[in-house]
């Protein structure tokens, strides 16, 4: 594995702008050994420009991952990118969310046998998160400041998270923007399921739910392992979807393997660039 802790999987789709302040808030991490891995579902090319900008001069290993475009297929590409993945670790974000300098090392000093690691976000007003992607960077974020939601989130106290995080063994509320867990649990529970592609977030849960089945429990960061997610609308659906039905089939059936997951991935991707 080389001296890379972490695989930094960042999802994206069609906003080369949020994505370059994602990856300019990953060069600025604490923790530097780590490597970057774009899981592309299904880009134009500005993105592909975009990347190779960014990343070619940087000193971590990088590679750029890309399906075609074919609707939403958030756990597919998630998979593809695992495949390409060096280290032992995981840690899953998506590309609407800027991450605080100390983002990486307060998930690998949170990292623990038999758990994985469920973060917490802010969320910026529409008027900074314009000026942030005009900028290209993001600025450091003062707890206090005005426009903020979910403001407690932006406290770092490491000490105080590590204390008051503890095992649950089930949590239903999940989020895949600020999620890490072991290669090994992945692969024991078969990875991301593509059965619940074309749907945003469920794949998220699922996955989740499966690692509970094995017995690997959900971690909460406190206080740490910060992120703040870029303004954008968002079309949701309100009413209940087929595949509500089926996180709850996975609920009631104690799932742990996943119905067409990461070892039935099939060939279509290209490495689109890497270092």
């Amino acid at each position: 594995m080389n001296n890379i802790k972490a695989s930094i999987i960042i999802t994206t789709y069609n906003w080369p702008k949020a994505l370059n302040v994602v990856l300019s808030s990953i060069m600025s991490q604490s923790e530097s050994q780590f490597e970057i891995i774009i899981a592309d579902d299904g880009s134009s090319t500005e993105t592909e420009a975009l990347v190779q900008t960014v990343l070619r001069p940087c000193k971590h290993e990088w590679i750029h991952v890309r399906h075609n475009d074919n609707g939403i297929r958030q756990a597919r590409v998630k998979n593809l990118a695992v495949k390409h993945a060096k280290s032992n670790y995981l840690i899953f974000i998506d590309h609407d969310v800027a991450l605080h300098p100390d983002f990486v090392k307060d998930h690998l000093s949170m990292a623990t046998s038999g758990c994985f690691l469920q973060g917490k976000r802010v969320f910026l007003p529409e008027s900074l998160t314009n000026t942030i992607l005009d900028k290209g960077f993001l600025p450091p974020i003062n707890p206090w400041q005005k426009g903020l939601e979910n403001r407690k989130n932006a406290f770092r106290f490491p000490r105080f998270g590590h204390w008051m995080s503890r095992p649950h063994h089930f949590q239903k509320t999940l989020r895949g923007c600020n999620l890490s867990m072991f290669y090994n649990d992945f692969i024991d529970v078969d990875g991301y399921d593509e059965v619940f592609d074309q749907a945003w977030g469920r794949e998220d849960s699922d996955i989740c739910y499966r690692l509970y089945h094995r017995g690997i429990c959900v971690k909460n960061l406190w206080f740490s392992g910060i992120q703040y997610h870029m303004h954008h609308h968002v079309l949701k659906k309100r009413e209940k979807d087929m595949l509500d039905d089926e996180l709850n089939k996975i609920i009631a059936e104690k799932r742990n393997k996943a119905i067409k997951g990461y070892s039935t991935l099939s060939d279509e991707g290209v490495i689109v660039g890497q270092s």
